[in-house]
């Protein structure tokens, strides 16, 4: 099973990449200019990952990133900027007025398959000015935090997960459980 990293340049995207190679599987950077079906032929999975653009006006700078959420066949988990356009693609809403930085106070609505032994309440490390204030049609929102009510989301029915936080930083509380239970569920599909 090979787990494909899109590289934004985003600060901790190496981190992404390091933390899949810790939980003992195979991952690799992937440019969001590399062709759909590409892509398909190479990776059972996909990450995408934060980076510094805002969406929806640098959505031009992400690629082929839209089509790799809405048309790659296995799981697909986005982090913090990859769930902003997981949000968008599917038809959700982004707001500017609620950005996190640093650490904070996550509360679990629904325990779910990327949540699935994280406590109640966790911290987790935030870094964004965009957050998404309605999930897609089909989507459930699973987590909140004081400020973003859509900390986390998820479509298992079309294995799409995203969440605002970083899971692959040491200073999000359970971010290697969340990261497993991902991995896991790829390895599965």
């Amino acid at each position: 099973m090979v787990v494909g990293v899109l590289d934004f340049g985003g600060q901790y995207n190496h981190l992404i990449l390091r933390r899949v190679t810790e939980l003992g599987f195979r991952g690799e950077f992937l440019s969001p200019d590399e062709p759909l079906n590409r892509v398909r032929q190479l990776f059972d999975c996909l990450i995408i990952s934060g980076g510094p653009w805002n969406i929806p006006e640098d959505l031009p700078r992400t690629g082929n990133a839209v089509n790799y959420i809405l048309e790659f066949p296995g799981p697909v988990l986005g982090i913090c900027l990859g769930h902003q356009l997981m949000a968008y693609a599917y038809g959700g809403e982004l707001v500017r007025d609620r950005p996190e930085f640093g650490g904070v106070r996550i509360y679990v609505d629904r325990e779910d398959t990327i949540l699935r032994g994280v406590p109640r309440e966790f911290i987790a490390w935030e870094s964004h000015n965009i957050s998404v204030a309605r999930q897609p049609r089909g989507f459930d929102a699973i987590a909140h935090s004081d400020t973003v009510p859509i900390e986390a989301m998820v479509n298992e029915r079309i294995s799409r997960f995203g969440v605002q936080f970083h899971p692959e930083v040491r200073h999000t509380e359970y971010g290697i459980v969340i990261m497993r239970n991902f991995l896991e569920l790829c390895r599965r599909k």
